[in-house]
């Protein structure tokens, strides 16, 4: 891909978009532009996550759950880099509320501006407990799904928190209680007990003295994808 600035100065794309030439800094580097026509989507939920920054027009940003709530989380402007998260596909949808242009923003661009950007760090943290609750809304409405799959959602999710906010993601901090997991998971401690019983005998998880510790993240996620 492309190495990823912003240019103040570019040529409008094609309607597939295109590469151009910008300057940022006097640094001479390749641009990735996207069209994105009034009322088209520039990703939905379940799109593998890729980061925009816009460029020209405006975007809107919103959350449909899985009872059908409509949720606007915000209006993305020129400046605005939108598609923030952790998980590797998207779990929000986003579309053009005019005519848009967005550029690809690439891992290192992206990193670099959240070192010296406090307000697109907090919409990252604010990003990924979104993703959490999208995890929890999707695994209550499984019914048929196994507790062992609800719990290991669960789990996942609580890692990918972790992760965004500096702590080892792997590590199910014991301050976390069964009672708090089983009343988001809507299941008796019972129940909450044989799935996390099924989760250790699978090797994905195993007891700590610090809490919760998961040993086998491919497994855990096999398990979080049962039917």
């Amino acid at each position: 891909m492309a190495i990823v600035c912003r240019s103040e100065i570019y040529e409008q794309p094609g309607d597939n978009g295109g590469s151009v030439n910008g300057a940022v800094f006097g640094v001479e580097c390749d641009v990735v532009l996207q069209n994105v026509k009034t009322s088209d989507f520039l990703f939905q939920a379940g799109d593998e996550r890729a980061l925009y920054r816009v460029e020209r027009g405006a975007i809107c940003h919103y959350m449909l759950w899985a009872d059908g709530r409509h949720d606007v989380i915000e209006f993305a402007f020129p400046g605005d880099i939108v598609g923030l998260g952790h998980l590797s596909t998207h779990s929000t949808s986003a579309q053009a509320m005019v005519d848009t242009v967005v550029s690809l923003v690439s891992e290192k661009e992206f990193a670099e501006t959240l070192e010296n950007d406090d307000r697109l760090s907090f919409r990252l943290a604010a990003a990924v407990e979104r993703e959490f609750d999208y995890l929890r809304d999707k695994t209550l409405a499984a019914n048929n799904q196994p507790a062992s799959a609800k719990v290991a959602n669960f789990l996942l999710a609580l890692s990918s928190m972790n992760g965004s906010e500096g702590r080892d993601r792997n590590l199910i901090s014991e301050d976390i209680t069964a009672g708090f997991v089983a009343e988001k998971l809507d299941m008796s401690i019972d129940k909450l007990g044989a799935a996390l019983l099924c989760l250790k005998r699978e090797g994905a998880v195993k007891e700590t003295a610090t809490g919760l510790r998961i040993i086998n993240t491919d497994t855990l996620q096999r398990m979080a994808d049962a039917a």
